[in-house]
């Protein structure tokens, strides 16, 4: 779901058909280019090629792929700079470029 900017709101219902699968995981890339799985073209701080939602098992992996403006995740703290794979739960945010998005189960 998305949780800010222009497309506030909007449900991204994603399935097997979405993404690709990579070995045994199943992956899913987010960026402003049109062929990306969740395509934000909104937002001009996403790059081309922003960041990957692996799933790994029932674990989803939330990947920065080298992007300008960064990947974040929203901790109690602070906001948290992904710069390896680090696990992500339903209902947590997390930013590329000035978008919150969150995972949730549709079920």
């Amino acid at each position: 779901m998305i949780m800010s900017g222009v497309d506030d709101g909007l449900v991204l219902r994603l399935d097997d058909k979405d993404g690709q699968l990579v070995g045994d995981d199943w992956a899913l890339t987010i960026g402003r280019r049109e062929d990306n799985d969740i395509c934000l073209r909104n937002d001009t701080f996403i790059s081309r090629d922003h960041a990957i939602l692996r799933k790994q098992g029932d674990q989803w992996f939330l990947e920065d792929c080298g992007s300008k403006n960064g990947t974040y995740i929203e901790t109690p703290d602070a906001d948290a700079r992904v710069t390896t794979p680090v696990p992500i739960a339903p209902g947590q945010l997390f930013r590329i470029g000035r978008t919150w998005l969150r995972l949730q189960n549709t079920e």
